[in-house]
């Protein structure tokens, strides 16, 4: 049986805190204590880390407008209109941030609580129409990039509620 290990103390004249695992025939151990680095898998908090540290949290609405499908039959060499998809990139400004620099930061839909990655789907029909999103940020501002792609058929207007976590430290494992 395995025990978990929450020590407060001093270590090489630092103060801290560990939470740790020690597995069957470790108990007493303090292996994670002097050495955490080669314990990763058994360290689940320890203060000589550097952890993400959430500067700010903005939820918002966006808003997504509606996408028709290209009916331009001009300089189309005789193909239908839909053959040629009518596609575009809209940068959606979301809120001033004004940090002076680049943050770390994460897009979450806030009725999945799922991360929004690079290119995620907003909306897919058939992969004849869908709507990708993006976050993207700068040293002042959070966008959010939308690129679309419709063939056949229209996309429709949809509205997402996301929130956007931004951190002022990334995860760092410092010298010990």
């Amino acid at each position: 049986m395995s025990t978990n290990v929450f020590w407060a103390g001093t270590v090489s004249g630092r103060k801290i805190v560990s939470i740790f695992n020690n597995p069957t025939g470790q108990t007493g151990s303090n292996t994670p204590l002097s050495n955490p680095l080669n314990n990763l898998d058994r360290v689940y908090f320890d203060t000589r880390f550097e952890y993400f540290n959430i500067l700010s949290k903005t939820n918002f609405v966006q808003s997504y407008s509606n996408i028709e499908v290209n009916t331009d039959e001009n300089n189309k060499k005789g193909k239908s209109a839909p053959n040629f998809p009518n596609r575009g990139t809209t940068i959606h400004t979301i809120t001033n941030h004004n940090f002076g620099f680049v943050p770390c930061a994460i897009l979450l839909d806030s009725d999945t609580n799922e991360i929004i990655g690079a290119n995620t789907f907003v909306q897919n029909l058939n992969n004849n129409a869908f709507r990708l999103a993006t976050l993207m940020m700068d040293s002042t501002k959070f966008y959010i990039k939308e690129e679309y792609f419709v063939r056949i058929q229209p996309l429709s207007f949809v509205t997402k509620r996301y929130t956007i976590l931004a951190f002022n430290n990334i995860a760092n494992v410092p010298t010990i």
